[in-house]
This record gives structure tokens, C-alpha cells and sequence, in this order.
């Protein structure tokens, strides 16, 4: 559903697709690093009796397809961006991501729920599009899906803390909701900076 989103949101023209977030090296090691801590007050640790509504489930799947899209394309990213903005963009949104997924895998094995190992088939596409691009228009494609990505993903993240009913997973919903404010900050940054360039 997200993807869905992005992709009539981007209209995922060829150099329209891509994942970025970021101004500087700097701005992305702290970004990683605060999140790192929020992920180590990870609500995986409560305990919960609890059942998993259909929201709750819905949201726990479109949390993992999101994670495991950013993780896919932080990870291309950081190997093959030409500019230092991207690069540390992707370095901050494997890392971070890397880590919600496992705070939320393990949330799911508490709860048993099984999530997506893989990229969805549109999560797929989305990631093929933007490793379909070179140069500064892979960088530049990256930030602008990012930016959809992001909006869309802070969209499901509330939505599950007003309208979730299992307290574990709101808690998770609630613990990475700032983290991915701060990546749409710095993907809306990369993609002035780089649109600029």
C-alpha cells in the first residue's frame, strides 16, 4: 500500500525513483546514533498479553516492508552514490532501519506474528527503479523517494498510534516515529541540495 502510494505520489519516472536522506556525513553518524539509542529502549522487551487486531497486524507488515526497502536501498546507496550526501544518507537508513527491523522482528516473534523477509513486489520495483539510475541522477532519484517514502511511512506510524489496540506494537509505533521525522527532514534537505547542484 505504501509503495502504491510513492509511486503515484512520484509517478516513479526514470529519475524521479530514489531513496536519500541527509546533508552531511556528520548530520547522518548523530542521526544514527540517536536512533541507535531509541532502538535499545526497544518495547520488544515488555511483555504482552495483548491480542494483534488487524491494524496492529497491518501496520506490523507495512513496518517491515518499509524497513526492509530502506535497508536495501541504504545499503546500494552508500556503495554506489556519487555524492557524500547521498552516501551518508544510505549509511544512516541501513543502520537505523537495521535496527527498527530487528527490534520489530523480535516484537513479532513475542507476538506470533509472521512478518515479510523480502521486499514486497512494488517495494521490489521501487528499489529496481532506482538502481536503474547513474551518477547524480541515482542521488537525486533516491532523495525524492525518500521523501515520498517517509511522509508515507509517518502516515501508517500515526495512524497505528491512534488507532492500534495492542500496546507493544503502538509502543514501537511511537519509538520510531521520530526517527523517521528525522530522516524526511534530511531527505527533503538532499533533495534540495541536490536538485540545486
Amino acid at each position: 500500500m505504501i509503495l502504491q502510494k510513492m509511486a503515484a505520489s512520484a509517478g516513479l519516472a526514470v529519475g524521479l525513483a530514489a531513496a536519500g536522506w541527509g546533508t552531511t556525513a556528520a548530520a547522518g553518524t548523530a542521526t544514527a546514533g540517536a536512533s541507535t539509542s531509541a532502538a535499545s529502549a526497544s518495547p520488544a522487551a515488555s511483555p504482552t498479553a495483548q491480542p494483534v487486531s488487524s491494524q496492529d497486524h497491518m501496520f506490523m507488515d507495512e513496518a517491515s516492508l518499509i524497513n526492509l526497502t530502506e535497508i536495501t536501498l541504504g545499503k546500494y546507496l552508500h556503495a554506489h552514490a556519487v555524492t557524500t550526501t547521498a552516501k551518508d544518507l544510505g549509511a544512516s537508513y541501513a543502520h537505523d532501519h537495521t535496527a527498527a527491523q530487528a527490534d520489530l522482528k523480535a516484537l513479532a516473534s513475542r507476538l506470533h506474528v509472521t512478518l515479510a523477509t523480502l521486499p514486497g513486489m512494488h517495494h521490489g520495483s521501487i528499489v529496481s527503479r532506482v538502481e536503474g539510475e547513474k551518477g547524480r541522477n541515482l542521488d537525486l532519484a533516491f532523495a525524492k523517494v525518500s521523501v515520498i517514502g517517509h511522509k508515507a511511512a509517518i502516515a501508517i506510524f500515526k495512524k497505528e498510534g491512534s488507532s492500534g489496540s495492542n500496546p507493544a506494537v503502538k509502543a514501537y509505533a511511537a519509538q520510531y516515529l521520530p526517527m523517521l521525522q528525522t530522516h524526511l527532514k534530511l531527505a527533503e534537505h538532499a533533495e534540495s541540495a541536490l536538485g540545486e547542484s
